[in-house]
């Protein structure tokens, strides 16, 4: 039998986000595991400076923020074991201060 792993897979590129730098990709992805579907979101780096993100979704609208630093892919989980197989990430990202 196949894995579902990869039942659902939406893959977002930066412009779609006003408020993340253009050198911070975002890509989010509904990967399916025991109970449901996990939502990641992948905020990928080649910044020059460490970056602070604030990410939510449209399923889970509690913010969890993460440093990004340069030239990293930071991985954030949203939800675990969720009924939507698709999900719109929200990512407000600033400079850290330093």
């Amino acid at each position: 039998m196949r894995s579902l792993a990869i039942a659902a897979f939406v893959a977002l590129t930066s412009p779609a986000y006003a408020d993340v730098p253009a050198c911070i990709a975002v890509r989010a992805e509904a990967r399916y595991g025991a109970a449901g579907y996990n939502h990641i979101v992948y905020l990928k780096s080649s910044c020059t400076k460490t970056y602070v993100c604030a990410v939510s979704t449209d399923v889970n609208p509690q913010p969890t923020t993460v440093t990004v630093p340069p030239g990293r892919t930071v991985d954030v989980v949203t939800f675990l074991g969720s009924p939507a197989t698709v999900f719109v990430p929200k990512v407000d990202c600033a400079p850290a201060k330093t």
